[in-house]
């Protein structure tokens, strides 16, 4: 919020903000939305429009979606990438000179001093490769190790947050948080124009004219989302005013919540007000991850990362003086990975399951010189964890894309396909078929030039024919060069081997291996 209105475009347009998604590195969406810029320079929306009555709004497929399984079940996550046309128009709206003004001083209204917010996005410090480990190092460091701190001022924390916050937005109460409530619906009645109805009008044409959920995927759709959500921490703490409440602390991060008090009946009060006002913005309290305790100190950390510390963690990095290197406790790299899959059925999809997995992909990597023994009994394991933590089966394929040259290239061939065969059939394979597609498209494997159905995949493969989002309702001299060809970068993906490296899929990875946030 402290960016002037240009560097806040500069910012939104940025392709890692602009997509979020863990991609291999020669996918690059950068020239791609220079392009529209400079394409639709000062065009209005009406003035992009090939017929007036025919909007964006009325057709399917303007973005680009994947269902993202989260537990290879039934839970799933649609993830999208939005048209780069409207993304552009409503980044270009919001960071209009007025607007910006208004959504500043908006956003200066919902703080207070009892509510501290760690998720508004941040420009990258130098430190942090990328948008996405700034963010985790904010939850880190204001919600986890902050929640550590206030156990010295406060006896109970309760632990919330909303079910399918994003999937449950009512895209109306955008307007309602940047106007006011009564005051929104005045406008609906009497004026149209105003920013928070612009807004949801163009969220509304990226998903077929309705008017639930917003799109996942974006640094753009997370701050909508601080809107929306700033709105009711202002409200819950003109409430506590109101009610002469003053011995209180509440932590947010995004949809994540803490509560702090003295008194237990304080804390179930402000629990019960939170509730009424989420009510009211379409949104709920999920049940099954509501936790009142005393023991705060134990509960601010996640269980994950508590039982990882508490049961023999079976890494250590020892500093040495040319390269830190990774030491395990177990004597076999089967043992490791069965320790791996066990912690991955406790905890699954879990951000210490991921710290695992790329530690032990670091491990053999430090020691490729070493004998691997069944390198095809590694890679069952490995795929064993993918099948149940789809998740993470970006970590899964680059350890694979390492055991695999381990094995006879006679052999190799049968056991990639097999590997293929099993994690197809998962539900929603699109980002595992991307992932997949990376570790092979360098290996010589005759039915593998272009098995994978997934659209990005066939983007990699020079399918011109292939097309990611619905243009048809825009002018035709605005997109009959769409530049899809650039979205790949052919010289990034000529120069990788198949063995997938650790700064591909941990955005905290460097050289010198950083400590463990």
């Amino acid at each position: 919020m402290e960016l002037e209105r240009k560097e806040a475009l500069k910012y939104f347009m940025e392709a890692e903000n602009y997509c979020t998604l863990p991609l291999p590195s020669y996918f690059d969406f950068q020239k791609m939305l220079n392009y529209v810029k400079n394409k639709v320079r000062n065009r209005t929306f009406d003035n992009s429009l090939k017929d007036k009555k025919k909007k964006p709004s009325d057709m399917e497929g303007v973005n680009y979606k994947f269902l993202i399984t989260k537990d290879g079940k039934y839970s799933f996550r649609p993830i999208q990438i939005a048209n780069p046309y409207l993304y552009y128009l409503l980044v270009r709206t919001i960071t209009e000179e007025t607007n910006w003004k208004k959504i500043q001083d908006r956003f200066n209204k919902f703080k207070n001093e009892k509510i501290e917010v760690s998720s508004i996005p941040h420009v990258k410090n130098e430190k942090d490769k990328s948008e996405i480990a700034t963010q985790i190092h904010n939850w880190w460091m204001n919600l986890e190790q902050r929640s550590i701190a206030l156990s010295l001022e406060y006896k109970y924390m309760f632990v919330t947050d909303i079910t399918n916050c994003y999937g449950s937005v009512y895209t109306h109460t955008i307007d309602w948080a940047i106007e006011d409530k009564n005051v929104s619906k005045d406008n609906n009645l009497n004026n149209r124009n105003s920013l928070g109805h612009t807004i949801d009008t163009y969220i509304s044409a990226m998903q077929y004219g309705q008017t639930n959920g917003l799109p996942q995927g974006s640094v753009l759709f997370d701050f909508v989302a601080e809107i929306i959500l700033g709105y009711a921490d202002m409200q819950l703490w003109k409430w506590a005013q109101e009610k002469g409440i003053e011995r209180y602390k509440i932590l947010r991060y995004r949809d994540d919540y803490r509560i702090f008090g003295n008194e237990k009946e304080t804390v179930e009060q402000i629990v019960m007000q939170l509730q009424r006002i989420l009510a009211d913005l379409n949104f709920r309290l999920n049940d099954s991850k509501t936790l009142l305790t005393e023991e705060i100190v134990e509960h601010a950390i996640k269980r994950d990362k508590l039982a990882y510390m508490q049961y023999a963690p079976i890494y250590k990095i020892v500093h040495l003086a040319e390269k830190d290197k990774i030491e395990s406790l177990l004597d076999s790299y089967q043992k490791e990975l069965y320790y791996i899959l066990q912690f991955s059925k406790q905890y699954p999809d879990s951000a210490s399951l991921r710290r695992l997995l790329q530690l032990f992909l670091m491990r053999i990597m430090d020691e490729e010189k070493k004998a691997v023994y069944d390198p095809d009994i590694l890679i069952a394991i490995c795929v064993e964890i993918g099948y149940a933590n789809p998740r993470y089966c970006n970590n899964v394929i680059a350890i694979i894309s390492h055991l695999i040259k381990k094995i006879d290239i006679t052999a190799r061939n049968a056991i990639i396909r097999s590997v293929r065969a099993k994690l197809e059939r998962l539900p929603n394979i699109g980002m595992i078929q991307i992932w997949l597609q990376r570790m092979t498209y360098h290996l010589d494997i005759d039915d593998l030039d272009c098995p994978y159905k997934e659209c990005m995949c066939q983007l990699v493969m020079e399918s011109r024919a292939v097309k990611l989002w619905n243009f048809e309702w825009l002018l035709d001299a605005l997109y009959e060069d769409f530049p899809y060809d650039t979205l790949i970068n052919q010289k990034e993906l000529d120069s990788m081997t198949p063995e997938i490296m650790p700064e591909e899929i941990d955005c905290f990875y460097y050289d010198d291996m950083p400590e463990n946030k």
